[in-house]
């Protein structure tokens, strides 16, 4: 099985400068290679793989992306598609800070007006189960009595303009929880969400 170059395979993973040097330190340290060698065996690449995520968690430059004080792996600067938070994705980046807008608000209930079915089932894997989420769509056909309670329930309510949702359906989600989001796509709802967030803490 042919051989990588170190420099390379550290590359391929966002380790670059000094943090290339960092997990080549912690290489030597596992034994998967020693110190002047610039090649490994394919063979080892899962056990690379591990002994680095064991060691470091990787993150961009974005504050939002950096690891929380009780992390205990090492923090190391990477290229913003190897972030273990944001992947490189504008989306994923702004659902972090809605999240942590969120929790320092106190709040974990969020209601959306709009979107369509891709994107409402995208908002609910990148919101990863950590707030709880409701929608209000035509399909299921709104009327004051079945929003009013959803609206209630919330801890606020985004109408997520130029979206597929009718005028009439937006008109039930009312009251002083309700931010609209300008613009469609799910950064600039989260960023609508943080927004109020930010302005209530």
């Amino acid at each position: 099985m042919a051989d990588l170059a170190i420099s390379a395979l550290l590359s391929s993973r966002g380790y670059e400068g000094e943090g290339a040097e960092r997990a080549r330190e912690q290489l030597y340290r596992e034994g998967l290679t020693r110190p002047g060698k610039k090649r490994i065996a394919k063979a080892k690449l899962e056990a690379v793989d591990r002994a680095l995520g064991a060691a470091f968690v990787r993150h961009c430059p974005e504050p939002v992306c950096h690891p929380p004080t009780a992390e205990a792996r090492e923090p190391v600067l990477v290229t913003a598609e190897h972030c273990e938070t944001c992947r490189g994705s504008d989306n994923r980046r702004a659902v972090e800070r809605m999240l942590a807008a969120m929790r320092r608000a106190g709040w974990s209930k969020l209601l959306v007006a709009g979107g369509s079915p891709t994107t409402r089932v995208e908002l609910e894997r990148l919101c990863g189960g950590r707030v709880e989420l409701r929608f209000v769509t035509d399909d299921s056909s709104p009327n004051r009595r079945t929003v009013a309670p959803l609206v209630d329930w919330s801890d606020i309510a985004v109408i997520w303009t130029s979206t597929q949702i009718s005028h009439k359906a937006t008109t039930m989600v009312r009251g002083p929880k309700v931010v609209k989001a300008p613009r469609r796509g799910i950064a600039a709802l989260a960023d609508a969400v943080a927004e109020r967030c930010d302005v209530t803490d």
